[in-house]
C-alpha cells in the first residue's frame, strides 16, 4: 500500500524526478499525492498535495536537490487534500507508508500539537518533532519515535536546517537506489530503474540518512552503523513499462508467453532444497492472501495429485486459528507476488519464533519473505504493476506444480508438461484470440452476475476467475465447485445468466447442462468444443497444468469488461497492489 519516493543529488529538479517516479508507484495507491521539495535558495520547505490521481498530474517545482513524495491508499482518514501526504509538523515534514497501531494514545500525550488531519501519519510527524523540541539529534529522534510506533511502517523524512532525508523502516518495504551523482528512496525498485539498478535494501529496524549520493546506514535500535553491500537488480526498465500497449494488465497477460518459462528456470539444487524441506517436515501450510490463496489452492491439488502428500491451504487472515499446531516440523509455505504481504509476514514471523521452517515464493528476491525464508523460490515474473495480479499468478502456479514433480524425484518431467504448457499457451495468446473473448465480452458485459464452476484444481481457478471479474469490472461474480451447484447456488440462476465453465470432464459437463437447462447461458473453457456451450473459449490440453492455461482466457475477458464498462482496469477502485497493511 502506498508509494513513497524520494530523491537527494545534484540536480535542481528534484521535486519533478519524485513527480515522475512516484506514476511509476502509483499502482500501490492513488487516492491521492504529495511532493515535498526543500527550496534550493532559501532551504525552506514547499509541499504541494492533491486528492486523485498522479498518473496524469504535471506540475513545475521550485529548484531543489531533495525532494519526498507520496501516493496514498487511504487508511486513516477519509480521502481529502489534508488527509493526504506529506505532513509537516514544526520542522518535520513526512510520508509515510504502514499503520501506526497506537497513534490515539501517542496522540493524547502531544497535547501541545494541534492536528490538521485524521492519519496516524500527522502523529509521527509530531513525535519527531517533539524530541527534535529537546535538543535532540535528527536520528537519535527517529529512534526515539520508533520505540513509540506499535505496527508496521516505512517513512521518509525531511527536517528544516538539516541536509538530507532520513528514512526508517520496520515491515514496510524500502529500498535505496544508487547513482553516480544521486540517491534514491523508494517503494519499488521501478521507481527509479531508469536512472540505476544498483540497490541497497534497507532490512526491518534499519534506517539510512541520504546526501547526495552518500548514504549512511545505522540499526534503529541501537543507532550502530551498519555496512550495506551494493547488489544489481536483473530488471530491465522495459520490463516496468507499457510500451505500446493501452494498459499493465494486457500486457502483463501477454507476457505470459514468457514467464511461465522463466518460472520453472531454476537450478536443480535449490528445488531439490526446497522439496527436501517438505520431506523433513511433519504437516505443511500454504499461507497467502488474493489471487495467491486461490494459487495455493490449485497447488494443493498438484501435491495431492502427484505426490500424495496433503498440504494445508489458509488465508492469511485465518491462520491464527491454527497456529498451536505449528511447531518445529513445521513447513509453512507463503506464496505472494510481493513478498511484502502484512498478515503473510506477521504468520511467518510467528511461524519462525515456534521453529517452523519457511519456504517463500515471490516476485521480489529482496522481499522482507525471501529473507526471512529458509528456502526461497523466486517465480522470476518480472516487474507486475497491474493491480489484478495474472503473470504472477501462473508463474507461481508453474513453479509449484514443478516442485511437486521435484518432490517425487521427476523434476524433468515437470519441466517437460510446463514446457509444452508454455509453448502452448504462446500459440494461444494472438491477436485473433483477444478479438474473440472481447466480442464474448460485448455480449455480456451489462450482465448484473456471473458465475464460473470448476472441479479439481479447476475449482480455484473458478474462485480466482471470479476475483479477476469482480476487481476491473466490478461485476457481482462468484465461483463454485461444479458438484456444489445443486446444494444451493443453482438458486441463483435466471434466464441467461452468465457462466463460465472450466474444464470438459464429463462430470463438469454434466453440472453445465443443469445450467442450461435452468436458463443459463454457457461459456465454455476447455481444450474441446462441446454443443452444450454457447460460446466457446479454447485452452490447451495441458496434462494436469490445465490450471494454468485455464485462467487465461478469463483474465483477457476480465480486462475487456472493464474496458466495455468504462473502467480502468489498472487501477480498480479501493484496491492497491501491495498490501503491506493488515
Amino acid at each position: 500500500m502506498c508509494g513513497i519516493f524520494a530523491v537527494s543529488g545534484d540536480s535542481s529538479k528534484a521535486g519533478s524526478s519524485v513527480l515522475k517516479g512516484l506514476k511509476k508507484l502509483e499502482y500501490r495507491g492513488y487516492d491521492s499525492w504529495g511532493v515535498c521539495v526543500r527550496e534550493q535558495e532559501s532551504g525552506t520547505i514547499f509541499i504541494e498535495k492533491e486528492v486523485g490521481k498522479i498518473s496524469t498530474v504535471k506540475r513545475d517545482f521550485p529548484a531543489g536537490r531533495e525532494a519526498i513524495g507520496h501516493s496514498r491508499w487511504a487508511t486513516h482518514g477519509g480521502v481529502t487534500r489534508t488527509n493526504a501526504h506529506p505532513h509537516k509538523v514544526g520542522r518535520v515534514t513526512l510520508v509515510h507508508n504502514g499503520i501506526f497501531e497506537n497513534y490515539l494514545d501517542e496522540k493524547k500525550k502531544l497535547s501541545a500539537y494541534a492536528f490538521a488531519s485524521e492519519t496516524d501519519t500527522e502523529v509521527i510527524a509530531a513525535l519527531i518533532d517533539s524530541f527534535l523540541a529537546q535538543d535532540i539529534e535528527p536520528l537519535q529522534a527517529l529512534q526515539r519515535a520508533a520505540c513509540c510506533i506499535k505496527g508496521r511502517f516505512a517513512i521518509l523524512v525531511m527536517i528544516e536546517g538539516r541536509e538530507g532525508i532520513f528514512a526508517a523502516r520496520r515491515g514496510s518495504p524500502l529500498i535505496i537506489g544508487r547513482g553516480a551523482t544521486q540517491t534514491f528512496i523508494a517503494s519499488d525498485v521501478p521507481a527509479f530503474l531508469e536512472q540505476t539498478n544498483v540497490v541497497n535494501y534497507l532490512d526491518d529496524d534499519e534506517m539510512v540518512h541520504v546526501v547526495g549520493n552518500k548514504a549512511h546506514f545505522f540499526h534503529l535500535e541501537t543507532g550502530t552503523p551498519i555496512e550495506k553491500r551494493n547488489i544489481s537488480v536483473p530488471w530491465k526498465v522495459e520490463d516496468a513499462e507499457k510500451g505500446d500497449w493501452p494498459h499493465f494488465m494486457i500486457k502483463e497477460i501477454f507476457d505470459q508467453k514468457k514467464t511461465i518459462q522463466k518460472a520453472i528456470d531454476h537450478e536443480d539444487r535449490k528445488l531439490q532444497q526446497a522439496a527436501k524441506l517438505l520431506e523433513n517436515s511433519n504437516g505443511a501450510y500454504f499461507v497467502a492472501c488474493g489471487t495467491a490463496h486461490k494459487v495455493a489452492m490449485a497447488a494443493e491439488y498438484f501435491f495431492a495429485d502427484i505426490v500424495g502428500r496433503k498440504i494445508n491451504v489458509v488465508p492469511a487472515s485465518e491462520m491464527p486459528s491454527f497456529e498451536r499446531f505449528v511447531n518445529p516440523k513445521t513447513v509453512i509455505i507463503a506464496v505472494s507476488q510481493s513478498g511484502e504481504t502484512a498478515d503473510v509476514l506477521e504468520i511467518l514471523e510467528r511461524g519462525k519464533k515456534k521453529g517452523a521452517k519457511i519456504l517463500a515464493l515471490t516476485n521480489v528476491v529482496s522481499s522482507s519473505m525471501a529473507r526471512l525464508a529458509d528456502v526461497h523460490l523466486p517465480i522470476n515474473a518480472g516487474p507486475e504493476k497491474a493491480v489484478a495480479s495474472t503473470k504472477a499468478a501462473t508463474a507461481q502456479m508453474a513453479l509449484l506444480f514443478l516442485l511437486a514433480y521435484t518432490e517425487i524425484g521427476q523434476a524433468n518431467v515437470g519441466r517437460q508438461i510446463l514446457r509444452s504448457t508454455a509453448s502452448s499457451i504462446n500459440d494461444m495468446l494472438n491477436p485473433r484470440y483477444e478479438n474473440y473473448i472481447r466480442s464474448v465480452a460485448e455480449r455480456i458485459s451489462q450482465q448484473p452476475n456471473l458465475f464460473i464452476i470448476g472441479r479439481k484444481s479447476l475449482y480455484p481457478m473458478a474462485l480466482e476467475s471470479a476475483i479477476k471479474i469482480q476487481e476491473v469490472s466490478y461485476i457481482n461474480a462468484q465461483g463454485f465447485a461444479a458438484g456444489e451447484l445443486k446444494h444451493g447456488p443453482i438458486a441463483l440462476i435466471e434466464k441467461n445468466t452468465p457462466c463460465l465453465v472450466l474444464g470438459d470432464d464429463p462430470e463438469t459437463l454434466s453440472n453445465a447442462i443443469e445450467l442450461k437447462s435452468r436458463g443459463a447461458s454457457l461459456i465454455g473453457v476447455s481444450p474441446t468444443r462441446h454443443d452444450v456451450f454457447q460460446e466457446w473459449l479454447r485452452v490447451p490440453d495441458c496434462n494436469g497444468a490445465q490450471a494454468i492455461a485455464s485462467i487465461i482466457p478469463v483474465q483477457i475477458l476480465a480486462y475487456h469488461l472493464a474496458l466495455l464498462r468504462g473502467l480502468d482496469p489498472d487501477m480498480p477502485r479501493n484496491l492497491a497492489k501491495s498490501v503491506t497493511v493488515k
